[in-house]
């Protein structure tokens, strides 16, 4: 992976594990212009990356963006997935002041066999904000 290219990165606060996405988000994609970027999911007994496709990446910026609207925690499952489900990631808050990131990497080859890699990254409800500040600049409004 290019790592000199623009990246988006959530880091747990419990352990380990990160969710790395790199890539130049194209900026005004209308309609069905799409476009890619890398996801690493990494931890000491993980690493699985896969090549992401959207067609409309900023409403990863409104996901994170409602999560840090909600800092003070929500009941239920808030969740995100990429339009052909390669990078998936459901939120769950405590009341303890910790969201749970459930990220889902999956790579889906026509003709061969799929594979899914899945972890929890755990963040503070003051993560919130600068996780929607970075989302914002990685992807755009």
């Amino acid at each position: 992976m290019n790592t000199e290219a623009p990246s988006f990165e959530i880091r747990s606060a419990d352990d380990d594990g990160k969710l790395l996405l790199v890539g130049s988000v194209p900026r005004g994609l209308t309609g069905y212009d799409g476009c890619h970027f890398d996801a690493s999911l990494v931890s000491i007994p993980l690493s699985a990356s896969v090549r992401v496709y959207d067609i409309q990446p900023q409403n990863w910026s409104a996901f994170f963006q409602d999560l840090a609207a909600n800092w003070k925690g929500w009941s239920g499952e808030k969740r995100m997935e990429s339009l052909e489900g390669h990078l998936a990631v459901s939120a769950t808050s405590d009341s303890l002041g910790h969201v749970s990131l459930r990220v889902r990497l999956r790579d889906i080859i026509p003709g061969t066999a799929d594979w899914c890699a899945e972890g929890t990254l755990v963040v503070e409800a003051g993560q919130l904000q600068r996780l929607a500040d970075d989302a914002r600049k990685f992807f755009g409004q």
